[in-house]
């Protein structure tokens, strides 16, 4: 078992988008250690050992486990994926056939109204007349704000309050 903890640690680096270096420094050894640990010349310690756990939230079968027992071990949250993923194929299809009793210019219509009130209610990137985004000085694309945040609230409210008057006192 010890055998596979070298190779399970890389695994688990890898996993983790880590460094050497970097989990050196999250496990508190030098990055030698690491290395040496990955070649399977060097053990850690108990204490260390809890670290690479804590830091990988990895079972002792992680850590331990030869490549065909973490892949059985890991089997259950496979599954588990795959079932949600199953689910939403499904939902996906069930949408599909849904969508086949409907025109195309019905399916278009909404779409198009669907992406009208998403624009209206979030930034989008500034144009010039080729449609080409802008840019700033530092190279960012330069945003306008959402169109209901362009809206002017306080005269609308104005007139609101106005045409409630009017209702009120029957003018």
């Amino acid at each position: 078992m010890i055998e596979n903890f070298g190779s399970n640690i890389a695994r688990l680096r890898k996993e983790f988008n880590m460094s050497q270096t970097e989990l050196a420094e999250k496990i508190g050894v030098q990055k030698q250690s690491i290395s040496n640990i990955e070649r399977g010349t060097r053990y850690p310690t108990f204490e260390t050992l809890e670290k690479f756990a804590n830091v990988f939230h990895a079972t002792p079968m992680q850590l331990f486990g030869t490549p065909k027992e973490v892949a059985l071990a890991d089997t259950p949250a496979i599954l588990d994926r795959i079932d949600a993923y199953d689910e939403r194929i499904r939902t996906l299809f069930e949408l599909s056939k849904i969508m086949d009793s409907y025109p195309v210019e019905e399916i278009s219509k909404v779409a198009s109204e669907a992406q009208y009130i998403a624009n209206f209610f979030t930034p989008h990137p500034s144009v010039d007349e080729d449609g080409v985004p802008n840019v700033d000085a530092s190279g960012k694309v330069v945003m306008e704000p959402a169109l209901v945040d362009r809206l002017p609230l306080d005269k609308i409210t104005e007139a609101a309050e106005k045409i409630d008057y009017i209702n009120k006192n029957g003018k």
